[in-house]
């Protein structure tokens, strides 16, 4: 692809089937970008002489230094955690159109290669470019435009990985994604983000994980410790190295080994990157620094990455952090007026008119090439109008991916954007450069979901719909017990000495308790002994009570509605009440409190 002009193909692909067109279902239009696992195509889908609008295909590679049967099975079980996430209806993330095994892409009217077949992945396409660039890119920095809300698309990052980690579906099973990090999120012209590239999603379960892929800037340290150390916090971590990006604009990991100048040992993995910025903002510092842990135990859990974006969000604000073009102010409201909103610009970069007066062109083209039956005559050049500079763009990755054994020996890389290694320990790599290395997640198109056109634009046809998530009968779903899966473990982590936070409403309480406790004792006349007992009882039932609603709020609070605590208030401010209940029946079993009530309140 040039500044201006697109080299078009003329590939056909499809699966084997019985009818002769089968395997010419899809024609491949342009090529978007290679990496080490894949080669990514937009394409259209034909029948009965008509053309689609845009698709994205993924053309798997095999590796020959694995057998075939790892590098199916390694395709199938991201296939399968991606189509389970579409159907159960998760928002923000790249949809799956269509998957087959077929021959190798081939020129139309040729026959296909004879020899094994090769995965395919179809999805629908998106108009925009991937985070990475839309920073590397300077794309919000121009003079009047629209920018990318950071607050929104890490909100809504925060809603897809809540949706993978705790399924809300009857007998739905957690799904790792595996690869978080800024070239596997799509920026669309609306300012939606999305995540993509699911190649190497995985259900959590100890017999699906069974290797792993490490990002030297963006992957958590715990990949080096086996599968079994692989879980939710990995995912997390990712997350983080986003959240890094959009302050920075740079990776949150060093690309290599430790600095030179550390006397002690570096460590295997990559470590933290002393960034100049952040050196002079600790609290802004501390506050990325403590996702990015090398210990996953030490990050937020999944559900308190609101709050972590909230208070991210408010440390920006304060500091005088660099401009890579994102805005950081209170997110957009969603809900518009109908027919009184006016129309908004896209996101700077995203390009979207430009990509649909391309697919129109690339449309118009096959459909000529099959009315004049000659598709070899049509191989050219074809000049595309360029915006910016340059025509529409393919997303591209971020750098190599370190591989190594997980549970097995067997050696995988989650996206096909980045190199395939095979060593057990990563090496030293040069950083990535702002324009990328290898491509194959997802084109400008990406493997995603949707259109992202701005409010007055063509809308996107075609696209793939989603049934809603399917109810499963829980007498059906049940395992037998020795294929039950294992109880999940995060849970969500509470700051220490949150119990302490609201103790003066408990506090006063006792204090009132043990004032009229001394009144009432006052009149036993000298027995201790029984007023004693019976205020220490009153104690352990005030701790009892304060327990209860505790436990009555991580069911209500935590486990049903997801919200994180942050203080014991409420539970101090009931044992507050008990223990003030409790002071007024020792005033009620005093007779000369009772008389001067009485005569106060003028009764008998």
């Amino acid at each position: 692809m040039t500044a201006n002009g697109t080299r078009l193909l003329d590939l056909v692909c499809g699966p084997a089937g019985p009818l002769p067109e089968t395997h010419q279902r899809y024609r491949l239009v342009a090529h978007l970008g290679s990496g080490g696992q894949a080669d990514v195509y937009r394409a259209v889908r034909l029948c009965g002489g008509v053309s689609s609008a845009p698709l994205t295909v993924k053309v798997f590679r095999v590796d020959p230094r694995r057998p075939i049967v790892d590098e199916l099975r390694s395709w199938d079980k991201g296939d399968a955690a991606l189509m389970d996430l579409n159907n159960r209806g998760v928002q923000s993330i790249c949809r799956r159109a269509d998957g087959f095994y077929g021959p190798p892409p081939h020129r139309p009217g040729q026959p296909a290669d004879d020899g094994d077949a090769v995965p395919y992945q179809v999805y629908d396409y998106l108009h925009g470019i991937n985070l990475r660039e839309y920073v590397c890119d300077r794309a919000g920095l121009a003079a009047g435009a629209r920018r990318l809300n950071a607050v929104t698309a890490l909100a809504t990052l925060t809603g897809v990985l809540r949706a993978l980690h705790h399924p809300q579906e009857t007998g739905g099973t957690p799904v790792l994604h595996m690869d978080v990090k800024p070239s596997n999120v799509m920026v669309l012209a609306t300012g939606e983000v999305k995540l993509i590239d699911f190649t190497g999603a995985r259900y959590w379960r100890p017999e699906e994980i069974t290797q792993i892929a490490y990002t030297p800037e963006s992957g958590g340290p715990e990949a080096f410790g086996g599968a079994s150390q692989v879980g939710p916090a990995y995912d997390v971590h990712g997350f983080g190295a986003v959240a890094y990006f959009l302050v920075t604009g740079d990776y949150p990991r060093e690309p290599g080994r430790q600095s030179p100048a550390r006397e002690e040992s570096p460590p295997a993995w990559s470590v933290l990157r002393r960034h100049h910025v952040l050196e002079q903002l600790p609290a802004l510092r501390d506050h990325l620094h403590q996702i990015l842990a090398d210990r996953p135990a030490d990050r937020p859990s999944t559900l308190e990455l609101p709050a972590w974006v909230e208070r991210l969000a408010e440390l920006v604000r304060r500091s005088d952090t660099p401009d890579v073009g994102v805005e950081w102010g209170e997110p957009e409201a969603a809900a518009r007026i109908i027919g009184r909103a006016k129309p908004r610009p896209p996101i700077a970069g995203t390009e979207t008119d430009a990509f649909q007066r391309i697919e129109k062109l690339e449309r118009e083209l096959v459909e000529l090439r099959a009315a004049l039956g000659k598709p070899d005559d049509l191989r050219t050049r074809v000049a595309v109008p360029a915006v910016n500079g340059s025509a529409s763009r393919s997303t591209v990755g971020s750098g190599p991916t370190r591989l190594f054994p997980g549970a097995s020996d067997a050696l995988e890389t989650p996206t096909g954007e980045q190199q395939r290694v095979s060593a057990v320990r990563p090496v030293s790599a040069a950083p990535a450069s702002p324009a990328g290395s290898g491509a194959g997640s997802a084109s400008s198109a990406g493997p995603g979901a949707g259109s992202a056109s701005s409010a007055g634009s063509a809308q996107v046809r075609g696209r793939a719909s989603v049934p809603p998530p399917k109810r499963v009968d829980p007498t059906e779903s049940m395992l037998a017990p020795d294929q039950e899966r294992a109880p999940w473990p995060e849970r969500p982590r509470e700051e220490r000495g949150m119990l302490k936070r609201g103790w003066e409403l408990s506090g006063i309480g006792a204090l009132f308790a043990f004032i009229c406790w001394g009144v009432w004792a006052a009149s036993a006349r000298g027995r201790l002994a029984g007023p004693l007992l019976a205020f220490g009882l009153v104690l352990v039932v005030a701790a009892g009570v304060f327990a209860v609603a505790r436990l009555l709020g991580r069911i209500v609070l935590v486990n049903r509605l997801g919200r994180v605590r942050r203080s014991a208030r409420a539970a101090h401010a009931i044992t507050g009440v008990f223990l003030v209940a409790a002071g007024v029946a020792y005033l009620q079993q005093t007779p000369w409190v009772m008389q001067v009530y009485r005569w106060m309140s003028g009764t008998s």
